[in-house]
């Protein structure tokens, strides 16, 4: 019985291994297997979480690349018109004096830097007359007055001309101050002023009929000298001196074609600025005028204005501007009176001057320009030039010039500008 008992234990052992070999590998099979796609299996009535498939990677979709302005690297620094014919040779050069009379068609000049190359695009145009109204014609694009390809190159200082606006024949452009403005994609991109003046008389040295009416007086010559505007009227040469202003201390400027400058060390930041800025954004200055005591005026198109200035002459200017007349010219006197003639009115804060003012325009016409002093003033008309109590050396020169003086700036100490308003010119300071 003993041996059939330990058989009997052997068999019983054996089978509890077998038992306990199986129940290992089903937990083995369960614990390699793959995980099921439910969140939980039940194990001994209780919940457990259970491992889930990793995400499988996805490729985030390709954005369109943001399209780069082209002209975002441009940079246009001027913008000029000339006068030119049909087939694109120059008449009147860019950013020089022009005549309606002779305009055929008005041409711009871009001055631009440029970082990257924007190959060929297309950029519009829109020209205002002086009356605010678009130019267009049949062939114009819906909003603008043309439309012109263009390729800007890399590189600093680079040009380019467009094609011009205009007739062959003329008669497309009247006297007064046009704009042009550059547009790509909707977006303004620089815009500048010119002018077109009526032309004078075909032989501006032709004295015949031109007059001289007025009284002088002795003076003492105690005027700085201001030899960095002599020096720079030289150096213009043939283009010579429009118009300008000066004091008997050391301020002065003068401007030469449509806004080239020179002024002296001691003309106030705020006028040396503006000369600068008038300058670049391609506006013509039409006249200037200083004083030591602290007031002065910049007058650009047709009635831009900048300055120091009087409160009631500050009054007029805006109300003039608003008028849209043409402001022809300025003057400040020391003592803070003021003259303003435009091409509707004249006005002068101090009653002896309006009174000359009057009897100028009695005896020779239009205006076109003014100078007061403390002691005096000068009135440059169409027919002649009408003055009171001015130094005796500034009448002989306005008498003895060769050509009709449009423009006289004087002081009392007896330093003087005399030009034609063009390029003629002659001085003493």
């Amino acid at each position: 019985m003993k041996h059939l008992f330990s058989k009997t234990a052997v068999i019983i052992l054996l089978a509890g291994l077998m038992c306990t070999e199986s129940v290992m590998a089903q937990k083995t099979i369960v614990r390699r297997g793959k995980p099921t796609t439910s969140t939980t299996s039940t194990t001994n009535n209780s919940t457990k979480p259970t491992k889930t498939n990793k995400p499988t990677k996805t490729t985030k979709p390709t954005q369109p690349k943001k399209k780069v302005d082209p002209m975002s690297k441009v940079t246009i620094t001027k913008l000029q018109i000339g006068n030119t014919d049909y087939e694109g040779e120059v008449i009147d050069a860019f950013g020089t004096t022009m005549y309606a009379e002779d305009m055929k068609y008005a041409t711009p000049k871009l001055t631009y830097n440029c970082s990257t190359a924007t190959g060929e695009i297309t950029i519009f145009t829109k020209i205002y007359r002086p009356d605010g109204s678009m130019m267009t014609g049949s062939s114009s694009p819906s909003g603008y007055t043309t439309s012109d390809d263009a390729d800007f190159t890399t590189g600093n200082g680079n040009t380019i001309v467009f094609p011009g606006w205009g007739n062959g024949d003329g008669g497309s452009y009247t006297t007064g101050t046009y704009r042009w403005e550059l547009w790509y994609n909707d977006k303004r991109l620089y815009s500048t002023n010119f002018t077109l003046l009526e032309k004078p008389a075909a032989n501006t040295t032709d004295l015949a009929g031109f007059e001289y009416y007025g009284t002088s007086r002795d003076y003492e010559d105690n005027a700085k000298a201001l030899p960095y505007i002599t020096d720079a009227i030289r150096e213009w040469g043939d283009n010579g001196c429009r118009t300008g202003a000066i004091t008997e201390d050391d301020r002065g400027v003068a401007i030469t074609g449509e806004n080239g400058y020179a002024y002296s060390a001691s003309v106030p930041k705020g006028m040396s600025d503006k000369l600068k800025e008038y300058n670049e954004a391609g506006y013509r200055i039409t006249d200037v005028t200083i004083t030591d005591s602290g007031y002065w005026c910049i007058v650009w198109g047709d009635n831009g204005y900048w300055g120091v200035l009087p409160d009631k002459m500050k009054e007029l200017m805006s109300q003039y501007n608003n008028d849209r007349e043409v402001i022809l010219s300025v003057s400040i006197c020391e003592n803070g009176n003021f003259a303003i003639i435009t091409d509707k009115h004249f006005y002068a804060s101090h009653e002896t001057d309006h009174s000359n003012l009057q009897k100028a325009i009695d005896k020779f016409g239009t205006i076109r320009s003014v100078c007061i002093t403390n002691k005096g003033i000068v009135i440059c008309c169409d027919g002649g030039v009408y003055y009171q109590n001015i130094p005796s050396n500034v009448e002989e020169a306005i008498k003895e010039q060769d050509f009709r003086p449009r423009v006289v700036k004087y002081t009392d100490s007896g330093t003087y500008l005399i030009t034609d308003g063009d390029k003629l010119r002659s001085w003493y300071m």
